[in-house]
């Protein structure tokens, strides 16, 4: 059957929070509640629990919906073009400005910002954000005065702010701007109701997106999935499930990578149950039939199965044959 390439991310591209465990449910609420009201709201939660998501049905459930969702990834944001990315800037206000531009901040106009990541900001451009979140006015690079902006921000963080605050990597004043309303987005391994319910949904969302029949996960597994740690949390689940019609490998437990805990919760992973031994032994046959079939060209042989080389060399490590 032919697939196609999925280029949609699993996580926002539909707009529904699946799952009903108490932490999310109670989570959510917190967000309807403050969804109504044009307060700065900060999400805070690890890498992989769908911030933007978050973010996206703040806006959605707010008198703002009819206006544009703008996300903002700040990491990503030239330091020396931050002032003409966000506020934009006039026309000849310096070389290549060949016309005026509106910036994100008033693009965002009657609708919502989201500032993904606004812990790695620099230190030395928080004191701009700052001026623009508590004044709500942004004045252009080469204009000669303010511009009011009518716009509700959202920010999130994979960090905890607080703590960098006293690790002296963000600004106290901008904190306390942002920290009006704080949502802390819980991990999926605090959501042992969600996973199956979630490995559920993205076995129904890469079927469709590659085209193919839907696959089954077996019982013995989905009880790995149950016990396992989910680091990555709903991102990592998302990226376990579409290697299945990826790679069109049977489903084998998950595998910890390296994983660097921001929140400073000890996060010990747990380690693969001894029942499904034999579901490594299964991986160690394919990797060994894969090489075989590529002569030992390890390129090759990560290509058939649909993994990155470096991958491939790191589990032949595992199994003490590199």
């Amino acid at each position: 059957m032919t697939t196609t390439i999925q280029t949609r991310n699993p996580i926002t591209s539909d707009a529904r929070i699946v799952g009903s465990s108490p932490l999310l449910t109670q989570m959510l609420q917190i967000v309807d509640q403050v969804a109504q009201h044009d307060c700065v709201v900060l999400l805070e939660g690890e890498s992989g629990t769908g911030k933007e998501l978050i973010a996206k049905r703040l806006h959605e459930m707010s008198k703002r919906n009819t206006g544009p969702f703008i996300p903002v990834n700040c990491p990503a944001v030239s330091e020396t073009l931050f002032e003409s990315q966000f506020y934009g800037h006039v026309k000849g206000s310096f070389t290549g400005a060949a016309g005026d531009t509106l910036g994100v901040v008033r693009a965002a106009d009657g609708g919502t910002l989201f500032l993904d990541e606004i812990g790695e900001l620099p230190m030395h451009l928080q004191p701009k954000l700052l001026r623009m979140l508590q004044e709500k006015e942004i004045t252009p690079v080469g204009a000669t005065s303010p511009v009011n902006v009518n716009v509700r921000f959202v920010a999130a963080t994979n960090r905890s702010l607080a703590r960098a605050v006293q690790e002296g990597e963000f600004r106290l004043d901008l904190y306390h701007r942002l920290n009006v309303v704080r949502v802390q987005i819980p991990a999926l391994r605090n959501r042992d109701e969600d996973i199956l319910v979630l490995t559920d949904h993205f076995l129904d969302y890469f079927a469709a997106e590659y085209g193919m029949d839907r696959r089954d996960v077996p019982a013995n597994i989905r009880d790995t999935l149950l016990s396992y740690n989910w680091p990555g949390n709903v991102r990592e689940l998302a990226c376990w499930v579409e290697r299945l019609y990826a790679a069109g490998l049977p489903p084998m437990p998950p595998q910890p990578d390296i994983w660097d805990d921001r929140f400073g919760q000890t996060m010990e992973t747990s380690p693969v149950p001894a029942a499904t031994a034999s579901l490594a032994s299964n991986e160690l046959d394919t990797i060994q039939n894969a090489l075989a079939h590529a002569g030992g060209n390890k390129s090759a042989a990560a290509k058939s199965l649909g993994i990155h080389r470096t991958t491939l060399i790191r589990k032949l490590k595992q199994f003490g044959l590199e």
